[in-house]
């Protein structure tokens, strides 16, 4: 079975979706005959030495990134998808492809085109949910509305829709329960258990304020260890400089570490001497019921025990007392309160060390994509 995968981002770029996108087709590629992965070409370096560099990544040989040129200009994707769409076409038309997936909201209508014509698979990757829009508070509903249209429009052409986390599954479920929706939970490439110095507690990602930062910082400020932080994330310097002035005023910056965006080799060493992983996600519609956290699994990269806030998304992969703790949304105190007890206890954090190594595996992306064997096989247009 041949796949071929549409992403609209650039590729390499600082985003999470192209570490995401890069590690799934390249862990698809070895389970299947071929994997043709499409991406904005964002830089002048060769492949090989893209996916070295940001990801500490050997490429499969069944993967072909196919680097598309687009115009840095214009503010559309329209020209970029016609470029795609004639490559898929003339790919079908040679038999080469059989499932294509999209993790692009805008691009669905080409997959439905393709399949209408050529009576390809063809899957739907949300990480979103734009279907009823009144449900969201958490977003510019006006600036997504054409989004809603099209998943209300072309859903039901789909051969099916791939998500995240159940919670997800069971929103879409309500709007279309005649649409087959299949979980495929994110992955990770590795899992070591590497003894090492707990140093630091560590927070990946965004910095974005819906992120829980604030929280973070503040609940560190309450705390009686004091921990060194680690803030693993800032795009811009921009974006640095307003981190250090909130840390400034909540905590102490000579004990925070803000390393802005970094590639894979870097974040081992500082994952290496990391004790505690913090998600501390504020209670959105999004956090609440959609993300699936790549900073999880880059601490479970690891066994890195975590520490996240209690929402559903967060409930579906973590094991309490096992693999990590709760905290309640805004409680500093709380907070404060485990990230001491877990800091200062080397016997807890190696049991939950033990304990993540057995559980994560089954997030390795080699077992995602046999996942989506399993789906793309039995499925039937």
């Amino acid at each position: 079975m041949k796949i071929a995968y549409v992403h609209t981002g650039l590729w390499p770029s600082n985003s999470p979706s192209f570490t995401f996108v890069t590690y799934n087709t390249n862990a698809i590629a070895q389970e299947f005959e071929k994997c043709y992965l499409f991406v904005k070409d964002n830089s002048k370096k060769n492949t090989d030495h893209i996916i070295s560099e940001k990801l500490n990544l050997t490429v499969s040989d069944n993967l072909e990134i196919n680097r598309v040129s687009y115009s840095k200009f214009l503010n559309t994707n329209y020209f970029y998808y016609r470029k795609v769409y004639k490559n898929l076409f003339e790919l079908i038309k040679q038999n080469k492809i059989d499932v294509i997936v999209t993790r692009n909201p805008t691009f669905i209508k080409y997959l439905v085109k393709l399949k209408n014509k050529f009576n390809v698979k063809v899957y739907f990757e949300s990480h979103d949910f734009y279907a009823d829009l009144s449900l969201r508070n958490d977003i510019n509903v006006s600036k997504k509305k054409h989004i809603e249209k099209i998943e209300n429009k072309y859903f039901p052409n789909l051969t099916g829709v791939l998500c995240l986390q159940n919670s997800q599954i069971e929103l879409y479920k309500q709007k279309f329960p005649e649409v087959k929706f299949y979980l495929a939970r994110t992955g990770l490439q590795f899992i070591k258990n590497e003894k090492h110095e707990y140093k630091y507690v560590a927070y990946i990602g965004s910095l974005d304020p819906h992120k829980g930062i604030d929280q973070l910082l503040s609940a560190l400020n309450k705390s009686q260890t004091k921990p060194q932080l680690l803030l693993i994330g800032g795009k811009t310097n921009l974006e640095i400089d307003q981190i250090k002035k909130i840390v400034q005023e909540k905590y102490d910056l000579s004990k925070v570490n803000v390393t802005g965006w970094i590639d894979k080799k870097s974040l081992r060493d500082y994952l290496l001497n990391t004790a505690l992983g913090i998600i501390p996600l504020t209670e959105t519609f999004f956090n609440k019921f959609i993300t699936s956290p790549l900073k999880l699994f880059d601490y479970y990269s690891y066994c890195i025990p975590v520490l996240a806030t209690d929402l559903p998304t967060t409930r579906e992969l973590i094991i309490e007392n096992e693999t990590g703790f709760f905290f309640k949304n805004g409680d500093v105190e709380e907070l404060a309160k485990k990230i001491d007890f877990i800091f200062s206890d080397d016997v807890t954090i190696d049991k939950m060390r033990n304990n993540i190594y057995q559980y994560a595996q089954k997030f390795l992306w080699s077992e995602r994509a046999k996942v989506l064997r399993n789906i793309f096989e039995q499925s039937v247009n």
